[in-house]
């Protein structure tokens, strides 16, 4: 191992302190001193010389095993409120093999189950996943009736393919409004999903529908038509499915059969101790098989797209307006995959099969990546279901249009995974499970080679104003508003300016992702190309968005008296604090920073930048460099915080921001001696 560089400093200042020890004694001695004088001296440089080699040689103990020993307690944490599925690299740790080795050892024992279950669930899902490729190989748009519409669904576009699946004439003309053609609620939502995609997701998505008339059925997929950067309609192309559902309807209706017929005697064989065991397994063998192939069925055939699940909710939100129930979408938005039309009419029927069977009138509607898999939350506060009521509930129709289709009949388009209830603190959750989607991945990437922003501490932490009553609030009652920007540069001393801000409220420990702020700010001056590398705002963007002068008071408005929370907040509130006199507002809020709260959990003010630390407690990253998804992944990072936080025994708001100014000044004296 090479020597480091401070350890090689510290034993060339003994060296020194050394060398002039011996010609200070040299010097003495040419002078004529006495043996007495002499011996003084020299045992004075040889302490002198004995206390460098052991400040020395404590530096480099220190070097070698203390702060290794630190680094490993801040995996150790990290591991313990949420990251699953890393073990500690043990290259880091050269000095510390073997301790390195026992922990990696019993975090390896603690995923064991986890590991087991994503095996489990990748082996489920590799058939539907080799369906959906084939699917994407096969279909041609060549051979496909094509319609191109402006966004007042007039048509401006048609072939002679489409006329001929459509089987009209007249009705199919240039003008002509596609409503009287096609069922247009499944194409007026997926012409909504592919608006609200980002510019870096695709631009197309299947979806099903059918004449206007319900005489034909068909599969279709829409594509969006951009002219200098502006969406002037939609491309679909379609093909008529009706024969293949039918036929896929009768394989179905005898797969029920079969499953029914058999589940009754099935059921007597195992309770009945004289009937031959082998009939019994036999039995139960081909129910799995016919059941299993029912579902590989209509897994593979289903059409399927990648959507965010903050949009998903959306529509199921919509769809709920005039029902009475309070529905608040939580948690981070994640890609999901699947087929949005028929999820969103789905949960919106379960929903109100959950609200007549329980009296609830408020949800939260929530996803999560667990073990690799994608879920849907719907949660209520109540008592544990019967299981009947949830088979009942399964069983509802969604949508006349879609030929009767169940609830169950969607979940098992999607995965092989039945509803799971689970109850815990006096509410109920029911799991959906869906594959997890791939879009969105381009960015983290690109997020992950940039480099992190510079630290601001001009900003005076310890000038904060106590919160009085506030403060003895507990961390998870307090009222949030996690928030980001994004600008023109780094220097807002020099003239740069917000482009971007946006926020995220949490309340009671939930984020609302359904009550977010964001607003893209015409920054009155030229966006350099280095930092539209980073956020993607370009001059273009700004021109006809409002000054920060309007959005500001708009962002104050949105934040109220909720405590301000950000990731290294100084160069958030840097940029805004600088332009609250012209805007006529002032932020007054308490403050907490995400980096210095991790420092002081950590112990360190190392590797404290918010890919680090999302990194450490297995938050998935996406969106990286956008307001929003910055804003997003603090608050996420902000809950694992308080977990940590409790533990060290800061359970009040009070106690945070004593907390916080107490690490802010250990940090900015360590950057003073530095």
């Amino acid at each position: 191992m090479a020597m480091p560089r401070r350890p090689i400093l510290w034993l060339s200042t003994v060296f020194i302190v050394f060398a002039g020890s011996v010609a200070a004694i040299g010097g003495l001695l040419g002078e004529g001193r006495s043996v007495p004088q002499f011996a003084a001296l020299f045992i004075l440089s040889a302490v002198a010389l004995g206390a460098g080699f052991l400040v020395a040689a404590l530096q480099i103990f220190r070097h070698f095993y203390i702060r290794p020993l630190h680094r490993l307690a801040v995996e150790l944490r990290a591991i313990a409120f949420g990251r699953q599925g890393k073990l500690i690299d043990r290259a880091q740790y050269a000095t510390l093999p073997g301790l390195v080795d026992a922990l990696n050892a019993l975090a390896g024992a603690l995923d064991m189950a986890l590991v087991q279950r994503n095996e489990a669930v990748a082996a489920a899902t590799a058939g539907a996943e080799t369906e959906k490729a084939r699917l994407g190989a096969v279909l041609n748009d060549l051979h496909q009736g094509v319609v191109v519409c402006n966004l007042r669904h007039q048509v401006v576009l048609y072939n002679q393919k489409a006329l001929g699946l459509l089987r009209v004439s007249g009705e199919l003309g240039l003008g002509r409004s596609l409503s009287a053609l096609l069922g247009m609620d499944p194409v007026l939502h997926m012409l909504e999903v592919l608006l609200r995609r980002p510019e870096s997701g695709p631009e197309s998505a299947p979806f099903i529908t059918g004449t206007s008339d319900g005489r034909i059925l068909l599969q279709g997929r829409m594509r969006l038509v951009r002219i200098d950067a502006d969406v002037t309609g939609y491309v679909i192309s379609f093909d008529d499915v009706t024969a293949s559902v039918s036929a896929l309807a009768r394989r179905d209706a005898l797969l029920r059969e079969v499953i029914d017929s058999l589940q009754g005697p099935v059921a007597r064989l195992n309770d009945v101790t004289c009937d031959p065991a082998q009939a019994a397994a036999d039995i139960s063998t081909a129910l799995k098989m016919a059941d299993e192939g029912y579902r590989s069925l209509l897994a593979g055939w289903w059409p399927m797209a990648d959507i965010n699940s903050a949009y998903l909710f959306g529509f199921v939100v919509n769809r709920l307006q005039d029902s009475g129930l309070k529905v608040n979408r939580t948690g981070l938005p994640i890609w999901l995959h699947g087929d949005s039309h028929t999820l969103a009419v789905a949960l919106e029927a379960l929903l109100r099969c959950v609200a007549k069977g329980t009296g609830a009138t408020e949800f939260d509607l929530g996803a999560d990546i667990d073990g690799g898999h994608g879920w849907i939350l719907i949660s209520w506060r109540g008592g544990r279901v019967a299981d009947h009521t949830l088979a009942e509930w399964q069983l509802a129709p969604i949508s006349a249009a879609l030929g009767g289709m169940t609830v169950r009949d969607v979940m098992r388009h999607h995965t092989h995974e039945d509803l799971v209830e689970e109850a815990r603190d006096g509410r109920v959750t029911l799991r959906i499970a869906l594959p997890p989607g791939r879009e969105g991945q381009d960015r983290t990437d690109l997020a992950r080679m940039l480099p992190p922003r510079p630290e601001f501490f001009d900003f005076n932490l310890l000038e904060q104003g106590r919160p009085g009553r506030l403060g003895q609030l507990n961390l998870r009652d307090v009222t949030y508003v996690v928030f980001d920007t994004e600008t023109t540069g780094l220097s807002p001393t020099q003239g740069d300016q917000i482009v971007s801000i946006a926020g995220v409220r949490i309340v009671n420990g939930r984020i609302l992702t359904g009550e977010t702020f964001s607003r893209v700010v015409n920054p009155g001056r030229g966006i350099p190309r280095e930092s539209t590398r980073f956020h993607g705002i370009t001059d273009q963007m700004v021109i006809d968005k409002p000054p920060l002068a309007v959005v500001l008071p708009q962002f104050k408005a949105y934040v109220a008296d909720a405590v301000l929370v950000a990731h290294n907040a100084a160069f958030d509130l840097k940029f805004i604090r600088m332009r609250e006199r012209e805007s006529g507002v002032a932020f007054s809020n308490p403050v907490l920073d995400t980096m210095l709260l991790s420092s002081y959990v950590d112990g360190t003010p190392e590797n404290q930048s918010l890919d680090a630390i999302a990194k450490r407690y297995g938050i998935p990253a996406t969106d990286r460099h956008t307001a929003l998804g910055d804003s997003l992944l603090t608050a996420a990072v902000l809950l694992r915080l308080i977990d940590a936080l409790e533990a060290k025994g800061i359970h009040t708001l009070d106690d945070a921001m004593t907390t916080l100014n107490m690490t802010w000044e250990l940090h900015h004296r360590l950057q003073a001696v530095l």
